[in-house]
């Protein structure tokens, strides 16, 4: 009877459970049907607040990070600079078994363990996951995720970084904690982030000490792009002050090729020099005035005045610099990228090919970090065979170069063939 109730108690755990990853599988992102939409918007800053946050990085990271998401939207060349660091790793892996005694090993549970690992990591299709992620390292340089995953299901939620907290550190791979306070103003998503988050809230409802509460680490994925320094600063927050620029001579541009233009005709009324006594009648003389104003277009001016007038021209550089595109290279120079990647006038494909190979080797730094996480995944899947997943080092610009490695490597008998 004993066990009959304990089988009872499993069905209706496992019942549990599929209910909770059916609703999980699909998570709302927006209520259309709410009248308590919150809108979403970027504020606006200025270069002074730029300046001046970027005195105190640690206190002002939140300040930094809205800044960084703000000209991401805001400014075409920082998200070309964002998404070719995010889109160049292609992350193409092998999966490989490790500490295993090959003379005792069954080949049928090898194999089975083996399509195990294959079809859970095809299913969390790293490649799309993995470009939301390093996307927004690259912007805010920590992402907090949440898993939500079904047999045939999976997807990462992105958190919102104002509620996480790194937290502790699990075989290499950042844990972090969420602020259950959230719930507070944002009653309506508790049901939607699931079980675990329902469970804590509870507590913190309790006791509101226990505010900051760290999530299960086999549901979350925290990465940061930054990771020798302790607090979130964006990857590219020395280049922040330089967008500004850019914009600035745009519109110095602008406003000078408006001026130049501008035209301004004068029209001196005739005068006797000895007595000083004008040789035309005022009213006559603005007749005239009023009569060529009527025909001339609106980029010429007119005056009437008895003075003579001469304009004045400060001195220029005999050759006028383009200060735009002056500004555009010293931002790909502080972001320390070739500008011959972003439609530069100049060509050098040797130049152009080291300044790659220098962005990659930052990525792939950045890709052992992914690959140490879904390696501790792994880890946790049961079975006496373990496996682990190598993410190549491939990227875009590379492709053809790896593949002529490998095949050399082949042909010199190593062993290349999963490459």
């Amino acid at each position: 009877m004993e066990d009959k109730n304990k089988t009872d108690e499993t069905k209706q755990y496992d019942f549990y459970n599929m209910l909770t990853y059916a609703k999980l599988s699909k998570l709302i992102l927006r209520d259309l049907e709410s009248n308590n939409r919150k809108q979403t918007f970027f504020s606006k800053y200025t270069k002074d607040d730029v300046v001046k946050y970027l005195k105190n990085p640690e206190q002002n990271a939140k300040q930094l990070r809205e800044i960084s998401s703000y000209l991401y939207n805001a400014s075409s060349h920082y998200k070309r600079l964002i998404l070719y660091f995010a889109r160049m790793l292609l992350f193409y892996y092998i999966v490989t078994p490790y500490r295993v005694d090959i003379e005792k090993v069954d080949k049928n549970k090898f194999k089975n363990q083996y399509k195990k690992i294959l079809d859970l990591l095809d299913n969390m299709n790293l490649q799309h996951e993995f470009v939301k992620i390093v996307t927004t390292i690259l912007k805010e340089d920590v992402f907090f995720g949440y898993e939500y995953s079904t047999k045939d299901s999976y997807f990462i939620q992105k958190m919102n970084p104002d509620f996480c907290q790194i937290s502790s550190i699990e075989d290499g791979c950042f844990n972090f904690a969420f602020d259950f306070s959230y719930f507070k103003t944002n009653p309506e998503k508790l049901v939607q982030y699931g079980s675990e988050f329902e469970e804590k809230y509870r507590i913190y409802e309790n006791d509101t000490k226990q505010r900051w509460q760290e999530l299960d680490s086999k549901r979350t994925i925290c990465i940061k792009m930054s990771d020798d320094v302790e607090f979130p600063v964006p990857f590219f927050v020395g280049v922040l002050e330089s967008l500004y620029d850019i914009e600035d001579f745009k519109a110095l541009k602008k406003a000078k090729t408006e001026i130049g233009n501008y035209k301004m005709l004068s029209l001196q009324i005739p005068f006797d020099e000895k007595t000083g006594d004008f040789l035309m009648d005022l009213d006559l003389a603005k007749e005239y005035y009023h009569q060529m104003g009527n025909v001339l277009p609106e980029n010429i001016g007119l005056v009437l005045t008895p003075m003579d007038i001469k304009d004045f021209d400060f001195e220029k550089d005999k050759a006028d610099k383009d200060n735009v595109s002056e500004s555009i290279r010293d931002y790909y120079s502080s972001a320390g990228v070739s500008d011959l990647l972003f439609n530069s006038e100049k060509s050098s494909s040797n130049s152009l090919k080291l300044s790659i190979d220098n962005d990659s080797s930052i990525m792939f730094a950045v890709l052992r970090s992914l690959e140490r996480w879904v390696n501790r995944k792994l880890k946790q899947e049961s079975g006496t065979i373990k496996f682990k997943c190598l993410f190549l080092d491939i990227t875009k610009y590379n492709q053809k170069e790896f593949y002529e490695n490998c095949l050399k490597g082949s042909q010199a008998s190593l062993p290349m063939k999963t490459m």
